[in-house]
């Protein structure tokens, strides 16, 4: 009963899959890192077209530096916590963090690659408009079992 008030579910999962760290980290990192790069040059044409002296050119400089990096580094930290949450699969449900999507709301399970996950040997299943099954290797075949995890929830409805 407790656990029913602090929505935790009370059943165990019948499943559960994780991401592929690499295949969301490295994308996200190179991409913070490009708009890192494009941010740390519109400060330097804005401060070279300031008039400061080298001190507070230095500081602003370094000022930038600091917050690019504390910047990428909690993108980094979030996307790992991110994949490091698994995707539960229940009798009638999938969860993934605080996301739920009932099996009974499911239309498609038909796996789909991007260039990326052809890179990382990955792929998605989008089950929804806002959820997904995002970066799950290649050697974890879900979709058949999804689709299993569907009929059995549209059967016992």
């Amino acid at each position: 009963m407790i656990s029913q008030q602090l929505n935790q579910p009370s059943e165990p999962p019948l499943y559960s899959a994780y991401e592929s760290k690499a295949r969301a980290l490295i994308p996200k990192t190179i991409w913070l890192l490009f708009l890192a790069f494009i941010f740390y040059l519109g400060v330097l044409i804005n401060i070279s077209l300031l008039e400061l002296d080298a001190t507070q050119e230095t500081g602003l400089k370094t000022g930038a530096l600091l917050i690019l990096a504390v910047l990428i580094i909690v993108g980094m930290v979030l996307t790992f916590r991110k994949t490091s949450q698994p995707y539960l699969f229940y009798k009638n449900r999938i969860t993934h963090g605080k996301e739920t999507l009932y099996y009974v709301n499911i239309d498609d399970t038909s796996p789909h690659t991007d260039f990326i996950d052809k890179m990382f040997k990955t792929y998605f299943i989008q089950l929804g408009k806002t959820f997904a099954l995002r970066h799950i290797p290649e050697n974890i075949p879900l979709s058949n079992y999804v689709q299993q995890l569907i009929a059995f929830a549209k059967k016992n409805q």
